[in-house]
C-alpha cells in the first residue's frame, strides 16, 4: 500500500479506535482516568496496527487491560473499516509523557 494511502488509513483507524476504545472502556476508566491513543502505525503490509496509549493512572497495566478487550475491539474494527486485509491490533504502552515529565521537573529544579 501506498504510503499516503497508509497515512490516510492511520488517520481513520485513529479516529476509530479512539470512539471504540472509549466506548468499551467506559466502565474501568476510573482506573485509568483519562486514556489517550498517542500514535497508530499499521505495517506496509497491513498485517499490524500498533496502538500507542497512554493513561494519567495505572498505565503499566493499560496495554495488558486493552489486549483483554482485544476480541470486542477487533471485531468492532473490522466492521467499521472496510479494506480487503484487516490488520491485527496490537497494544503498546507510550511512555513519553512520563519522559518529558521527568525532564521538565528536572529542568524546574536546576533552575530555582
Amino acid at each position: 500500500m501506498n504510503k499516503d494511502r497508509l497515512k490516510k488509513l492511520e488517520a481513520t483507524s485513529h479516529k476509530v479506535l479512539s470512539d471504540i476504545i472509549f466506548e468499551e472502556t467506559s466502565e474501568i476508566w476510573t482506573d485509568f482516568w483519562l486514556i489517550t491513543i498517542t500514535e497508530i502505525e499499521i505495517s506496509p503490509d497491513l498485517s499490524y496496527l500498533d496502538v500507542w496509549v497512554s493513561a494519567f493512572k495505572n498505565e503499566d497495566i493499560l496495554a495488558k487491560t486493552l489486549a483483554k478487550k482485544n476480541h470486542i475491539i477487533q471485531s468492532r474494527y473490522n466492521k467499521t473499516i472496510n479494506i480487503r486485509k484487516l490488520p491485527k491490533i496490537r497494544y503498546r504502552y507510550d511512555n513519553k509523557g512520563k519522559i518529558w515529565q521527568t525532564i521538565c521537573e528536572t529542568i524546574n529544579e536546576i533552575t530555582k
